[in-house]
């Protein structure tokens, strides 16, 4: 991104497609970029690789993918497992005392760039015959706000790569719909989840892509800050900061 001259005119290419490897020249590609000395830096025969592969793989893609380790990569060792179950795994180190973690009994929803899993868990393991797949994922959520903005703002149908990044940096999954969804219809500062979002300028140096203003910055300067989340717990703190109580505190103290 930091050589491209314009955006808009990138086409990106993936060897995945809905979620499978198709395109396994171009797989090799990334996978060498990937371990070349200005990315990782690391040799493949002395590296033991953990692979995540999507559930339903056909045995045909498993074989493919054994064939691409050992031959072509030339990695040490290799170990493959089902997204959602290393995702269990790791729930239950981070948060021992939930139910999933003491009764190893639950659903975990894998959504990814191309489909969404859900996959019940019952005493640490997956309940094949009930998992789910749809056919929808991070890449619809992209088109869909590419439309939405170009419907209401501006043409942007051909901003991918900006509109992706807006959505990586802005996004959540709500714990609380029904909250947040009245929360979303207050105005001005009432609104916690309300974002406004610097489009890049296009000048040399600055961001490419864009930058959140945080809500100290939106009637002020729009110079990036870094970290900027999207977080409504986030926001509720920064707000909390800046609140008229604090600043007439620090007012009184100046004074």
């Amino acid at each position: 991104l930091d050589t491209a001259v314009e955006l808009s005119a990138l086409y990106i290419r993936r060897p995945h497609e809905r979620g499978f490897v198709m395109n396994w020249d171009l797989q090799g590609d990334v996978w060498q970029r990937m371990c070349h000395a200005d990315v990782l830096g690391i040799k493949p025969s002395d590296t033991s690789v953990l692979v995540t592969e999507p559930l339903f793989c056909p045995n045909e893609i498993k074989d493919n993918m054994d064939e691409f380790i050992f031959e072509e990569m030339g990695f040490q060792r290799f170990c493959s497992a089902p997204a959602p179950l290393l995702a269990y795994a790791d729930h239950k180190c981070w948060d021992p005392d939930s139910v999933l973690s003491r009764t190893g009994c639950g659903i975990i929803v894998d959504s990814g760039f191309s489909f969404t899993h859900t996959v019940p868990i019952y005493e640490g393991r997956i309940v094949h015959k009930a998992c789910r797949r749809i056919d929808l994922g991070g890449k619809a959520l992209t088109n869909l706000l590419k439309e939405t903005i170009s419907n209401r703002h501006f043409n942007m149908m051909d901003e991918t790569v900006l509109i992706n990044s807006i959505k990586e940096r802005l996004c959540f999954v709500s714990n609380r719909l029904d909250e947040d969804l009245r929360m979303c219809k207050k105005r001005g500062t009432a609104n916690l989840i309300r974002r406004l979002y610097c489009l890049p300028t296009g000048l040399v140096g600055q961001d490419r892509l864009g930058h959140v203003l945080e809500p100290e910055q939106e009637g002020g300067s729009s110079a990036p800050r870094a970290g900027g989340g999207s977080s409504p717990s986030k926001r509720t703190k920064a707000e909390s900061q800046n609140s008229p109580e604090k600043s007439r505190d620090s007012g009184n103290k100046g004074k």
